[in-house]
């Protein structure tokens, strides 16, 4: 006897079109009927025969207006809000009576589809209607739903608005345009300051974070819109070394944390900082505790760092942690952290970047010896490792005393000279020695990496130009911040409370 081959189980090639299954679910007349019609639909000969993805996809659309239905009937089984023949606001002015009664209708655009909504609406001649089922369902200003809100902030926060709206057509059977989910992401952002303002019980205790109170600003650009008056100057066919056609608006960047102890020696650091290989850290670096970032195009940068204080203080209210400010060389931020981290932890300690100092010793370095070479590398170390034991002068008055016995051009010389003002200049803040003693952090990592992960990888995406005058760009960052702080979802909680109260501020009863 000869075996005949069992044949292939699917009989659609990958790639053939089944039949819809949201088109047969919509021949329903209700939810339940739809979900009878879809399961059938499922047990066809075509779904069947079907590779899963294809069912899969379709079960989703269908799956989509079943769960709709489902949404619809609850609204319509809770009425259209009918309280009696009349309401009376009542608010500061007294109490107004509201008898005119007309039924209006609106859509809501849940993440399943449209749900029509009719509700009963009291209003008076010039006073604008109340709608009591709005209140009961605590329905936003706008047609999108909550939810629906809420995915297309996250999505705009982490990507672009393009690639926003299309990841919701995908994974929604909603609908919201590219100029709709901007202006959500707009709305979304409003409670932003208000949330950290009020969030102080929600805080750790002071006594269960670490000792350390660190802060840190800095600066990053974000490309921008060209004003009119540029865009009628005349651009250069070819740029020069080190134009960029693209104009950039300063964002000031803030990092506040909390850390425990992290004592270290000069040689350890130089090692790490300096070596190719370089041995393992005797005990591990202790973990970052609620970070919060947060950046601002619109706010100055007194504002930013006044923030600042204000989140260290909600930390640490009775000012027991060592509180350090670690930012770079930059006047401007130098003097603001003075002047407003002084006033509220007195004994604050303001830290220059170790990094960035470094950057300045690479330099110079260059005037001394071929770049990338063995040389330079060791010429760098061994001047590092005096200034993190506390020799910022001797180096500079090495580093002078060489440029002029070697009768360095003009060129190498004022490379040579700008990283000496720059150490002297700031002098009173590298006395690495002793911080490194108590244990305080040196480099300011922590708002480096927020200038990364939080303002560069969202605003500088390819072609990316922002209008910074608007809010759109200033909402993406707070949406953003919230996000890389953990605090989105305790944030969106608190903005829906908010909302509610500012939609349904008035009260009313029944006449």
């Amino acid at each position: 006897m000869v075996l005949k081959p069992t044949p292939p189980l699917r009989l659609v090639q990958p790639g053939t079109q089944l039949p819809s299954a949201l088109g047969a679910v919509k021949e329903a007349s209700d939810a339940e009927e739809a979900f009878r019609l879809l399961q059938s639909w499922c047990q066809s000969w075509a779904a069947l025969s079907a590779p899963a993805d294809q069912v899969e996809e379709e079960l989703l659309q269908g799956g989509f207006e079943v769960l709709r239905r489902l949404l619809d009937e609850n609204v319509r089984a809770r009425g259209v809000g009918d309280v009696g023949h009349a309401i009376i606001r009542e608010d500061a002015e007294g109490e107004t009576w509201l008898g005119y009664r007309r039924v209006h209708s609106r859509e809501y655009e849940s993440v399943f589809g449209t749900v029509p909504i009719d509700r009963r609406g009291y209003g008076a001649p010039g006073e604008a209607s109340i709608h009591p089922l709005d209140e009961e369902l605590n329905l936003p200003d706008r047609r999108y739903s909550y939810v629906l809100q809420e995915r297309a902030v996250r999505l705009a926060a982490r990507g672009p608005f393009d690639e926003a709206t299309d990841e919701l057509s995908k994974t929604t059977a909603a609908r919201m345009p590219k100029r709709q989910l901007e202006e959500v992401v707009v709305d979304g952002a409003a409670d932003f300051d208000a949330f950290y303002k009020a969030r102080t019980a929600a805080l750790p205790p002071p006594e269960t974070t670490g000792v350390i109170m660190v802060a840190g600003v800095d600066c990053k650009g974000v490309p921008r819109h060209r004003t009119a008056e540029e865009r009628e100057e005349t651009q250069p066919v070819r740029l020069g070394s080190g134009e960029k056609r693209t104009k950039k608006k300063m964002a000031t960047v803030a990092s506040v944390h909390t850390a425990d102890t992290y004592v270290r020696t000069p040689e350890e650091v130089v090692a790490q900082l300096m070596d190719p290989n370089p041995p393992r850290p005797q005990q591990d670096r202790p973990k970052a505790e609620h970070r919060r970032v947060w950046a601002s195009l619109l706010k100055s940068k007194d504002e930013v760092i006044a923030e600042v204080a204000q989140e260290m203080e909600r930390r640490d209210p009775h000012s027991r942690k060592i509180a350090v400010c670690v930012t770079d060389g930059e006047e401007a931020l130098k003097t603001r952290t003075e002047t407003h981290l002084q006033k509220a932890f007195p004994g604050v300690f303001l830290i220059l970047d170790i990094i960035h100092a470094l950057e300045y010793l690479w330099k110079a370095a260059h005037a001394f010896h071929t770049a990338g070479s063995e040389q330079t590398r060791l010429w760098v170390r061994e001047r590092l490792l005096q200034i993190l034991r506390g020799g910022v002068s001797r180096v500079v008055a090495g580093m002078r005393q060489s440029a002029t016995k070697q009768g360095l051009s003009a060129a190498k010389r004022h490379l040579v000279d700008k990283a000496c003002d720059y150490f002297l200049k700031n002098k009173e803040r590298m006395d690495y020695g002793y911080y490194l003693a108590l244990g305080l952090p040196i480099a300011s990592g922590m708002v480096e990496g927020a200038c990364g992960h939080l303002v560069r990888d969202r605003m500088e995406l390819t072609g990316a130009l922002w209008n910074v005058e608007d809010k759109r760009a200033e909402a993406v960052l707070k949406l953003r911040a919230l996000d890389k702080s953990g605090d989105l979802e305790a944030y969106w909680d608190f903005h829906l409370n908010q909302e509610h109260n500012r939609l349904y501020q008035h009260t009313w009863k029944a006449a």
